[in-house]
């Protein structure tokens, strides 16, 4: 009776072939660090199971607390979804190309910065896990965040191009339960700084935004247009409908910031999208949950950055040949665009 063989993973093909190659893995002085093979750590590490409290019962309305609303100047019309099973291909072939399985001589942690790789492979790799405590707000969710997927995420670029430290993840924006970072560049030349954000990335609370609420953001979907002056008298045009108003936040932090490249986390769960030149569609990936496997959350999150940073084998956006440039005019202001206060970063970068 024939018995079906189970699929080895990348990490666990990638040690057989060092034991049959009769090439060391591990040298006898550099025995269990992840540095001694990158692309297995990365392909293996899933990141750790984060407890926290129970997601909220009562009802809860979330574009007052954001205060968000729908907007003339918002140009995002389409959110195309990226393929699994290719995106995933890419991923592997970037891995497999750029990342390392040999040893680089050097230890997981960083003497000069003290980054280092923190997220758990056992059995290959003997990272001892942190000991973080019950994420109970939105503060103890991004103390997971910070210490796993973007400790390790910082270390391996650093391992990977060595000239990364002037990239890191700032605070941008605080809301009571959302946090915004961008991945940004920093760097003093002749008594000024050269500033650029790359990337941002959204963080709130699973127990807020559940893995049900981002499967509806990331899959396909369109918006009305309401830039035409009269457009929002309309009851149905003047609302927000399903995970528009998470959208709308996503789309005005990355206008202003001249950033396309974003990723929404709950740590639980993560999307990663880019939006296009013209900035009227998006293309997001798919939902992936924290354990994911081919490709691993640590994977995902790695390429995506590079691509950010426009860095060789990043991913690379379709052709949308109908799609005008992203371009500045005027609009005229209606009484109801100046009934409150409005964002006013993302209305000076928007007069489209």
């Amino acid at each position: 009776m024939l018995r079906s063989v189970p699929q080895l993973s990348p990490c666990t093909a990638s040690l057989l072939h060092s034991i049959l190659s009769s090439e060391p893995l591990f040298s006898n002085n550099m025995a269990f660090r992840a540095s001694d093979n990158l692309q297995c750590y990365i392909r293996g590490a899933k990141l750790p199971a984060m407890a926290y409290r129970s997601p909220r019962s009562e009802p809860w309305s979330y574009h007052v607390s954001f205060n968000v609303r729908p907007e003339r100047y918002r140009k995002l019309r389409l959110v195309h979804t990226i393929n699994a099973t290719p995106f995933s291909d890419i991923i592997s072939d970037w891995v497999e190309e750029f990342v390392p399985s040999k040893s680089l001589g050097v230890n997981d942690e960083d003497e000069h910065t003290g980054e280092r790789l923190t997220i758990p492979c056992e059995p290959f790799f003997s990272i001892v896990p942190l000991p973080l405590v019950r994420a109970e707000d939105i503060e103890r969710v991004f103390v997971w965040l910070d210490m796993f997927p973007l400790e390790s995420t910082r270390r391996i670029l650093n391992l990977l191009y060595g000239n990364s430290n002037s990239w890191k993840f700032l605070p941008s924006e605080e809301q009571p339960f959302l946090k915004t970072l961008t991945w940004s560049y920093s760097k003093s030349e002749q008594d000024k700084t050269i500033s650029q954000d790359a990337l941002c990335l959204f963080l709130m609370p699973p127990w807020l935004l559940s893995a049900k609420d981002l499967q509806e953001f990331a899959r396909g979907q369109a918006f009305p247009d309401r830039s035409a002056p009269d457009s929002l008298g309309d009851e149905a045009q003047s609302t927000l409908h399903g995970m528009e108003w998470l959208w709308s936040k996503v789309w005005d932090a990355c206008i202003c910031r001249d950033c396309p490249w974003f990723i929404v986390t709950t740590y639980t769960h993560w999307v990663f999208g880019v939006f296009s030149a013209g900035w009227t569609a998006s293309f997001v990936s798919p939902l992936y949950a924290f354990d994911s496997h081919m490709p691993t959350v640590l994977e995902v999150l790695v390429y995506w950055l590079i691509s950010a940073m426009g860095y060789p084998g990043g991913f690379v956006l379709p052709d949308i040949s109908h799609e005008s440039v992203h371009r500045r005019r005027l609009l005229v202001a209606t009484p109801r665009d100046i009934s409150r206060d409005e964002p006013a970063e993302a209305l000076q970068s928007t007069l489209l």
